[in-house]
């Protein structure tokens, strides 16, 4: 490379030196003098001679570093070609993962969505089965007091009053509710008045029917005595 550029910069030195050439339009007139040798020409002559023979001397070190710097180019060239061929596998694998993993993903909210509707439409059809039992159950329970209930008035008002009467007041009056009113007024009157007052107001209020509350416990007089000596006792003793 030096030395093409040193021959470079000789060439350059001589189209520098060379005369400019003269204009066409008035051309002189030509002497028929003998021709004479420019002045410079011998130094000139030397100096191309001497830049093409330091050319000619080192043309195939010239030669050499242009094969080495071809060889460079195509060895960058073949690395560039091998990392963008790496470059495209790898954009493709991640475009391949990408892909299974939107197909994964696409599949997994099917079967979720897939799930969540039969989860409802079990949650529904067992809704509607415990609403069937329910009215199973109070078809029965209705069926079965209108048994009772049937039973209670082909008994004797004397005899159906005291079974009424130790039963619990729910009960009672569901059974009675059954009853026509001539049947269940001859059992009201064979019963104790306070019960039959209570199953009367709850016989007006209608179904459902529940049973009261319990009274508040109330203590024993004598109890209630011996507690309130013993807090004396107590407070006295401090």
């Amino acid at each position: 490379m030096r030395s093409l550029a040193l021959y470079a910069v000789c060439v350059g030195l001589l189209l520098a030196d060379a005369p400019a050439p003269q204009s066409t339009k008035n051309p002189p007139a030509r002497s028929f003098s003998s021709p004479e040798t420019p002045k410079g020409a011998n130094a000139k002559s030397q100096q191309f001679l001497q830049c093409n023979a330091i050319f000619e001397s080192r043309k195939a070190e010239i030669n050499n570093q242009l094969q080495l710097l071809q060889e460079r180019a195509l060895t960058l060239q073949n690395l560039q070609e091998q990392t963008q061929s790496l470059l495209d596998q790898r954009n493709a694998k991640v475009a391949a993962r990408e892909k299974a993993l939107d197909t994964r993903l696409k599949e997994f909210e099917t079967k979720e969505k897939a799930f969540k509707d039969l989860q409802a439409q079990k949650e529904k059809d067992l809704k509607k089965l415990m609403a069937q039992n329910e009215k199973l159950l109070k078809e029965i329970k209705e069926a079965s007091t209108s048994k009772v209930a049937t039973t209670y008035a082909k008994m004797k008002d004397s005899k159906a009053a005291p079974i009424l009467q130790d039963m619990p007041v729910d009960q009672a009056a569901t059974i009675l509710s059954k009853l026509e009113a001539k049947d269940m007024g001859k059992i009201l009157a064979k019963m104790d008045p306070a019960k039959a007052a209570s199953l009367t107001e709850m016989l007006q209020k209608g179904p459902p029917f529940k049973a009261p509350p319990p009274p508040p416990h109330r203590l024993n007089p004598k109890m209630r005595m011996n507690d309130e000596n013993r807090c004396f006792d107590e407070r006295r003793g401090g």
